[in-house]
């Protein structure tokens, strides 16, 4: 069913939050509908409405060439490698300072200060943008260390900021789930990072060796750790508790949460590390997109 409201306008990105969708234009623009909630309850789509029925257009952001958003926030990455936010600021995921008092001031999208970006990713408290370089940056919720920094005391990253243990990789993507972070190298490679008790980053252990801590109730990799036994990947998608990756051959793997059988196997386990995907419907596919989302997925295949 065609959305009311976009009938005449091409879409070349749409994007996903808990209550809000987003649209990005072939010129540029970027569409709202729905609403942001907060802790307390519902934020309000603007200042000025509490939800919006259908898209609207957000004033102000023009040149906008990519979009992500987080469980309740939005970032749109403009040509000029300027990245704008807006939304729930209460863990920093805007990368600004939001009083609490004047929530509502996270609503209308403003620049984060960045300059030389070229993509943006977000988990669902976090968010992350990738520079012209290929250097990784993060900000936002920090308390499994999601945000790539591996001080326990730091639960959150108020500003954009170097993930300073990938500063000697070349990044092409970087998203996030719920508490934990995959990145990609621009060789193919996946590092993660962040919350592992539901062994969200395929690594096949909760917590790095020698360094577990029973008193501690926060199973959790604080620093960016290569996921071996992949072959070469060329795309992710990181859902609340669980991931995809493709690989260049047209393979999907699968790790994570198992419990609502997003990992596509079957089975209602946790997957301790990545699996290959395989079944009648796929075998004679190469897959071309994986999405995932809170507890379900998605690929897009098409016959050999």
């Amino acid at each position: 069913m065609p959305v009311e409201g976009l009938d005449d306008v091409k879409i070349v990105k749409v994007a996903c939050s808990d209550s809000l969708t987003v649209a990005l234009t072939s010129d540029g623009h970027v569409y709202t509908w729905g609403t942001f909630r907060s802790a307390e309850g519902i934020l309000g789509h603007s200042k000025e409405k509490e939800v919006q029925e259908l898209p609207t257009i957000v004033q102000g952001l023009k040149g906008i060439v990519d979009i992500a958003t987080g469980t309740d926030h939005v970032l749109a990455l403009a040509s000029t490698g300027r990245i704008y936010s807006w939304g729930n600021g209460q863990q920093m995921q805007l990368g600004r300072r939001i009083v609490a008092r004047r929530m509502l001031n996270g609503l209308t999208p403003e620049s984060i200060g960045s300059k030389g970006m070229i993509k943006v990713g977000a988990g669902s408290y976090h968010s992350f943008a990738i520079d012209k370089n290929g250097k990784a940056f993060a900000w936002g919720l920090n308390t499994y260390g999601q945000c790539g920094n591996d001080d326990p005391n730091k639960d959150n990253i108020p500003t954009i900021a170097p993930i300073a243990a990938m500063k000697s990789y070349i990044c092409a993507d970087i998203q996030g789930g719920e508490h934990h972070t995959i990145a990609l190298t621009k060789d193919g490679q996946l590092y993660g990072f962040g919350r592992s008790d539901s062994h969200q980053l395929g690594l096949g252990y909760t917590e790095l060796p020698g360094s577990e801590d029973t008193t501690s109730h926060k199973k959790a990799i604080r620093r960016p750790t290569l996921i071996p036994g992949l072959p070469t990947i060329e795309a992710i998608s990181v859902g609340g508790n669980h991931t995809l990756a493709l690989s260049t051959d047209g393979d999907v793997y699968a790790w994570g949460f198992g419990e609502m059988l997003a990992c596509g196997n079957g089975e209602e386990e946790d997957v301790e590390t990545p699996l290959k995907l395989t079944g009648q419907q796929i075998e004679n596919c190469r897959v071309l997109k994986v999405a995932a989302g809170g507890q379900h997925s998605v690929i897009l295949a098409t016959p050999k």
